[in-house]
């Protein structure tokens, strides 16, 4: 069957993640508004294809009714932060870009394709997308804790010398209120409550570190949503973190928060892990200061 992957916004991070698919997928189709941008991202992309050789195709385009009926569709468009700013400081320049995206996938009921939004404030961004594009909310989801965790195990590695466990989930907000499995770190490598504090806070920095010193974030993200891609495509229900519409699991409803997910071709199955009572409290308050911005901009 053909793995065919379209991606919204031909900037740093959606090019990087269509280099990391290039191996994994048969057509990929980068959009952007700015003209001859996404043709030439993808000319250069399919030369790297080339050089690899990789049998897979690689168009661009600027017509963005092309990036209907595809496998997955990545969005990536809109505008990144500086190192001073939250990724709540994006939502009023980024919020009318998600909602005329999502606008495009209205009334596309019978769809299979399944969405994977990247644009930050992610949790408020992928409820958003959902709702105005009326999807089923099992083919929504967004980028945040494959990344967050990513950072949890470069940090244990680098800084504290561990191995790191590719089993360690960071999940809630993707931003300050993130929650890192506190638990199996100091069950599994012996981390005092001091060290763990520190910890999360340097994986709440992480992103802002990395754009103060080269300006943006490109290959973590990029990475973390190919691996996202690979695992709806590859069908064998990996489970990974990522922003995921809740409808009761964990007690909350009509939000996107980071969770486990089961990952299918067909989108995203929460998955219910049983939660300390501490994190399960983190886990609700998070989700009160989301549905708090939710009813700010009129979603609630």
């Amino acid at each position: 069957m053909m793995k065919r992957v379209g991606i919204i916004g031909s900037g740093r991070v959606g090019c990087s993640a269509a280099l990391f698919l290039l191996p994994e997928v048969d057509e990929i189709v980068l959009y952007d508004i700015v003209p001859s941008l996404p043709a030439g991202e993808a000319l250069d992309l399919q030369n790297a294809a080339e050089a690899l050789d990789l049998d897979v195709e690689v168009k661009g385009t600027n017509d963005i009714s092309l990036l209907h009926g595809l496998d997955v569709v990545i969005v990536t468009a809109g505008f990144g932060r500086t190192a001073d700013m939250s990724r709540m400081d994006l939502l009023n320049k980024n919020l009318p870009i998600i909602e005329g995206i999502a606008k495009e996938y209205s009334g596309d009921e019978n769809s299979k394709t399944v969405f994977i939004i990247v644009t930050n404030p992610v949790d408020v961004l992928t409820y958003v997308f959902w709702k105005k594009s009326g999807v089923e909310r099992q083919r929504v989801a967004g980028l945040s804790g494959v990344l967050d965790s990513s950072r949890l195990r470069t940090i244990l590695r680098i800084e504290k010398k561990i191995k790191p466990s590719s089993g360690l989930f960071v999940f809630g907000e993707h931003g300050d209120t993130m929650i890192i499995p506190r638990k199996k770190i100091k069950d599994k490598y012996g981390l005092s409550d001091i060290e763990l504090d520190g910890l999360r806070e340097q994986v709440v920095k992480a992103a802002a570190r990395i754009i103060s010193m080269k300006g943006a974030t490109v290959y973590g993200p990029g990475a973390a949503v190919a691996r996202m891609v690979k695992a709806v495509v590859s069908d064998r229900g990996e489970v990974m973190p990522a922003s995921a519409v809740l409808d009761g699991e964990y007690g909350i409803k009509e939000v996107c928060i980071g969770v486990p997910v089961k990952v299918r071709r067909k989108g995203f199955e929460v998955v219910e892990e049983k939660l300390s009572d501490e994190e399960t409290a983190m886990l609700r308050k998070a989700a009160e200061s989301i549905l708090i911005v939710l009813e700010q901009i009129g979603y609630r």
